[in-house]
């Protein structure tokens, strides 16, 4: 018997369309409540107690918080790994990450005629919450998935299989490597690509991950609109923390930008914030706490420094705030590959120009790698880099 499904969601967010793409794979129907309309973000948040999107109800019961696609699966298929894709054994190359490096090393892959699987959860990963790219060669101003996408169609095309997965574990054995997704797939390889990109980092403010989904965010482009007409606070002033604040800029009544030491996003950010009369930044703070009730209702700062600070006062400072947005960085997607290959204090794996490790066979690209640039730009290059030289080594 079909399962009622209804599902609180915005146009723009990346979490929401994959969520969708699970359900069109699958061709299960479902209810559309788009919460840019005021009342179905008032329904959604007294049915889930959430501020963050995507919501699913199923059957009027089981709720999902978020793209939780196994949680999914399990809800609504039943839980064994879907059958309608047969993944084969044994490939020449396993790609795991679907991002701005993954793709373009499975484009190449297949142009190669490679046999090739790529397993991802998300395609176009993190760039897919950037609602405009405005850096690319030759594609300016162009939205993060839709970006993401062309790459997506264009790996697709040249054949290669793909896995709509996470990778869990892997190993090298007798020069194979065996790897494990989240839906239980096992998968050898003779060669890997990781290209697992990075993922938000959270401040370890008291009562930050109490708060998450019901104030505390990380993505604007999913949960912003949620914040029409309200203070919010960004955790940042790099790129992506300035990034954040000029999309909250032109949603939010209110947006505090809170930065340690100085600023250190572009100054091309920094001038068009600047532009913005409702952006206040408060510099030399770190966020102490995040408080409230059932939802945020303010963060409490602690201004850094000695002197007069310290002698005379507390130093606390808390401004009121009805959200919390993260953009203090990202931290390298690596925990798969731990004790399997060569790591950085910062847990970056460590790559030569090649994109070589020190293990054979296992090369890296993009984001979670040691390479300095962190760019979408240069992740394609890397990702491209990558696929030659696991080429080489297949074919040597």
């Amino acid at each position: 018997m079909p399962h009622t499904v209804e599902i609180y969601s915005l146009p723009d967010c990346p979490h929401c369309k994959n969520v969708k793409s699970f359900f069109a794979k699958h061709n299960i129907e479902y209810t559309n409540y788009d919460v840019s309309d005021s009342a179905n973000a008032k329904k959604m948040i007294e049915i889930s107690g959430q501020r963050g999107v995507p919501v699913i109800i199923i059957d009027g019961k089981e709720i999902v918080i978020g793209d939780d696609l196994m949680k999914l699966q399990i809800l609504l298929l039943g839980d064994e790994p879907a059958a309608e894709a047969p993944i084969t054994a044994d490939h020449e190359l396993v790609i795991i990450g679907a991002g701005a490096a993954g793709l373009p090393a499975a484009l190449y892959a297949g142009r190669k005629e490679l046999d090739t699987l790529v397993i991802g959860g998300a395609i176009g990963g993190m760039v897919n919450q950037s609602k405009t790219v405005e850096n690319y060669p030759g594609i300016p101003d162009v939205p993060g998935d839709v970006l993401m996408g062309k790459l997506a169609e264009h790996a697709k095309s040249t054949g290669v299989e793909f896995l709509e997965d996470v990778g869990t574990s892997i190993v090298r054995k007798g020069g194979v490597f065996e790897i494990e997704t989240l839906n239980g797939h096992k998968v050898t390889a003779k060669a890997v690509i990781a290209a697992t990109g990075r993922i938000p980092r959270f401040s370890g403010a008291k009562g930050e991950t109490d708060f998450f989904g019901k104030g505390v965010a990380v993505c604007t482009t999913c949960d912003g609109p949620l914040y029409k007409g309200k203070s919010v606070a960004v955790i940042g002033g790099g790129n992506t923390g300035l990034d954040m604040a000029l999309e909250l800029a032109d949603i939010a009544s209110e947006v505090h930008v809170i930065v340690r030491s100085k600023v250190r996003g572009d100054e091309i950010l920094l001038n068009r914030l600047k532009t913005k009369s409702n952006v206040v930044f408060h510099t030399g703070y770190e966020i102490e706490e995040i408080y409230g009730g059932q939802f945020v209702e303010g963060i409490a700062l602690k201004k850094l420094g000695g002197g007069i600070t310290k002698l005379f006062k507390s130093g606390i400072e808390k401004i009121p705030v009805e959200g919390v947005f993260l953009g203090i960085g990202l931290n390298p997607n690596t925990m798969m590959f731990e004790g399997l290959v060569e790591m950085n204090a910062e847990k970056e794996i460590i790559v030569n120009e090649n994109c070589e490790t020190n293990v054979p066979g296992f090369f890296a690209a993009g984001d979670s790698t040691s390479i300095k640039a962190k760019q979408i730009a240069s992740s394609v290059g890397e990702g491209v880099k990558a696929l030659l030289s696991a080429y080489a080594y297949l074919k040597k």
